[in-house]
């Protein structure tokens, strides 16, 4: 690849990680804390050393990205999104080094997702309020055993043998 298509690529990279719907949430929400924008620009430039070596298996460029969003913004990608990511990577590499430059047009096409519709998922957050509803109880013991519940009828409606 020539000089000037491993900067286009590095550019691509960067245009695809900017709609990048996780790594977005990521840096805003600063989930690699607050040098997230700097490890964004680490991420691309691992990304581009990983695809532009020769031994690096371009088929593992998914796995590669899932365990550098792990390692860097401690996100666990459940979406899929890597996949797509990482196939639109390899296009453009592959159209780049045809010297098809259309696809950077067509990246730049594609729509970014509305963050504002994006909700954190904050699930320590979510087991406390989840263990502390399971003990709270709006009953106490006292009032559960004098309930009516307890007094109905709750056979099967068969009579025990002798009566």
């Amino acid at each position: 690849m020539s000089d000037d298509a491993s900067i286009l690529f590095y550019e691509g990279i960067n245009l695809i990680f900017d709609k990048w719907t996780v790594l977005r949430l990521a840096v805003t929400n600063n989930w690699g804390g607050p040098s997230s924008e700097e490890k964004k620009k680490k991420l691309i430039e691992y990304v581009h050393s990983y695809v532009l070596s020769a031994s690096s298996p371009k088929h593992k460029l998914c796995d590669y990205l899932r365990d550098e969003m792990n390692t860097l913004f401690n996100v666990d990608i459940e979406d899929d999104s890597d996949i797509e990511v990482s196939d639109l990577i390899l296009d453009l590499y592959s159209n780049l080094k045809k010297n098809n430059l259309d696809i950077i047009e067509q990246i730049k096409q594609i729509k970014e997702s509305d963050l504002t519709h994006c909700k954190e998922n904050n699930l320590v957050e979510e087991a406390y309020d989840s263990e502390e509803a399971e003990s709270g109880s709006d009953f106490s013991d006292e009032e559960q055993s004098g309930s009516d519940y307890s007094h109905e009828d709750h056979s099967d409606g068969e009579k025990p043998n002798g009566q």
